[in-house]
């Protein structure tokens, strides 16, 4: 059996297969290891994993994460995921690889992630060949649904909000403006609770302050990363995600600003991720 895992930092989705068909799949809190210890991972997986299955029966884990971008990050994934699967042979890669097998499978193109964070790339077919750097919550992932928050709950702060919206956002919420600055500077993944408000947005997103918003991420994101790959206009570009599946309109009308084309566009990458996984080896 083999393990196929797609973890972003809000989730991470898991696909078991034996002899080219899925046995099993579950679901559980996203792993990424600049907010993850070992331990975690363990407990969590344990937790999780369905009482059917036989951890010693899986040969091959491939793990695709957020975060994961490093030897010294990858390890701490590595070091979790071999606690709980100790005769298994652990593969760790950034979940942009995920993105562009999922995506392209041979092919080349311009890859796009937008779920709670957001990262870029352009693959060849087989190899990421280059990556602008996606800089992370506080300073970039333009796109991503924690920058999307970003900029939405600044104007809610601000005052800047429609009175029918700002109501609603507090009926839905009930946060008081200390409330909000405490969870972002002093609670665990201030990413996370910044992307949770993209829900809310989506609800509103046909009103034109928060359309305008949500076109002003997607914005950013093409002057700070997609047009800053050669040929741009001239690839395919695909998208993964659920803030790029969920605000689709706006991120199609976005690109064709740019003179780009986006012709596919997927709301999770595990269920092509895993048919790569069983034609390798098929």
């Amino acid at each position: 059996m083999i393990l196929v895992a797609h973890s972003g930092s809000t989730n991470t989705d898991w696909v078991i297969i034996e002899r080219d068909k899925i046995i099993s799949s579950f679901i559980t809190h996203g792993f990424n290891p600049y907010f993850t210890k070992s331990e975690e991972i363990y407990h969590e997986l344990k937790s999780k994993i369905p009482k059917n299955i036989n951890i010693n029966s899986i040969s091959n884990i491939y793990f695709y994460g957020s975060g994961c971008s490093s030897p010294e990050l990858n390890s701490i994934i590595h070091n979790g995921l071999n606690q709980f699967f100790p005769n298994s042979d652990i593969e760790i890669n950034h979940d942009l690889l995920a993105a562009a097998r999922a995506l392209f499978m041979h092919d080349s193109g311009i890859v796009i992630i937008l779920g709670t964070g957001a990262n870029t790339c352009l693959y060849d077919g087989k190899n990421i060949v280059k990556n602008i750097q996606s800089l992370g919550y506080i300073l970039g992932d333009e796109g991503g649904g924690d920058y999307l928050g970003k900029l939405f709950i600044t104007e809610f702060l601000y005052g800047n909000l429609s009175e029918n919206i700002h109501k609603d956002f507090l009926k839905k919420y009930k946060l008081s403006n200390n409330k909000i600055m405490h969870k972002i500077y002093k609670e665990p993944n201030p990413n996370r609770f910044l992307a949770s408000f993209c829900e809310f947005i989506s609800k509103h997103k046909e009103d034109s302050f928060m359309n305008t918003l949500v076109k002003k991420s997607f914005t950013d994101l093409f002057l700070n990363h997609v047009t800053r790959y050669d040929n741009y206009t001239n690839c395919k570009i695909r998208v993964t995600g659920s803030v790029g599946f969920h605000f689709q309109n706006q991120l199609k009308e976005v690109a064709k600003k740019f003179n780009a084309h986006i012709d596919l566009i997927e709301k999770n990458p595990i269920t092509r991720l895993t048919q790569y996984h069983i034609k390798k080896h098929g």
